[in-house]
């Protein structure tokens, strides 16, 4: 064996073994070890952190663990959390959970505040959303809404941070309804919304904000490849009720369906589209009527 597979083979072990500690205990990690693999995870090599961040870093700093523990204040910390959307409490090892969770169940009215709030502290940077749904709803299937939020560049490449909004149950008719108007609220400021079917055991790991998303800088699209549209939940009847429970005697499609009603009468499913949704869904919710 040569010298360089030598190399390359300790470099693999040590990688493995470093993967392998994490998984045992996460908050075993350092927390310098923790800053570094929260911007490669977003697709910013080590050596691309100073130009990146700033604060004075210099190649030389990042170089090992050490070097850049010794530099990591608590201004750059701080600066770093916000950067990317991450808790404090995760990249000081304290708490597992990585990403802070958005829940507008029944307060759709919130969420245009924080698609507001985001376009306002950010304006040059681009705005989209990806709902992930269930595969196969079944039982409590639940769907994640996810913000990606572009950030900055690294030559070419753009960076993201996400905002994870969560708590849809998507088989309940209450929860679909309020799900839908989200979307439609999303659309209505141009954040265009693109669905991805993904298993649900794969959603369920990502709900709590337990995982560092991040995906390479190559953003949320590794999820998921079969691909829907999430706004026709606020157009067409058919897609709104597609996997709802009907509970009893239709019951979850009837109240959903006034829900949806109730919520465009406020203004709350309006995705700027010329469509007469309203009269769809009347006609829809006629067919139930004794």
């Amino acid at each position: 064996m040569v010298f360089s597979e030598v190399i390359a083979a300790l470099n693999l072990w040590d990688r493995i073994r470093k993967w392998w500690q994490v998984r045992k205990n996460p908050l075993a990690e350092s927390i310098a070890a923790r800053f570094v693999r929260l911007f490669e995870s977003h697709g910013v090599h080590r050596n691309q952190i100073p130009r990146f961040i700033g604060h004075g870093l210099t190649l030389t700093d990042v170089q090992d663990d050490a070097s850049l523990l010794a530099k990591l204040d608590e201004t750059i910390l701080d600066d770093v959390c916000g950067r990317f959307a991450v808790r404090r409490e995760w990249l000081d090892g304290a708490e597992t959970q990585v990403h802070p969770c958005y829940d507008f169940y029944k307060h759709p009215e919130d969420f245009a505040d924080l698609i507001k709030r985001l376009k306002a502290n950010n304006p040059d940077g681009g705005l989209l959303g990806v709902l992930i749904a269930p595969d196969e709803p079944e039982g409590h299937a639940e769907a994640l809404l996810v913000l990606q939020e572009t950030i900055g560049f690294v030559g070419d490449k753009a960076i993201y941070r996400y905002h994870l909004c969560n708590n849809w149950g998507f088989e309940y008719w209450k929860s679909r309804a309020y799900l839908a108007a989200c979307v439609a609220i999303a659309w209505k400021h141009d954040v265009f919304v693109h669905g991805i079917y993904s298993p649900s055991k794969e959603i369920q790991r990502l709900v709590a904000g337990d995982v560092l998303l991040g995906w390479q800088g190559e953003g949320v699209w590794s999820l998921g490849v079969k691909k829907w549209d999430p706004e026709d939940m606020a157009l067409r009847p058919d897609v709104f009720l597609r996997g709802v429970d009907p509970e009893q005697e239709a019951f979850g499609y009837k109240a959903g369906l006034r829900l949806w009603l109730d919520l465009e009468q406020r203004g709350l499913m309006d995705t700027g589209d010329k469509i007469n949704a309203r009269r769809l869904f009347e006609q829809e919710l006629a067919k139930y009527s004794p």
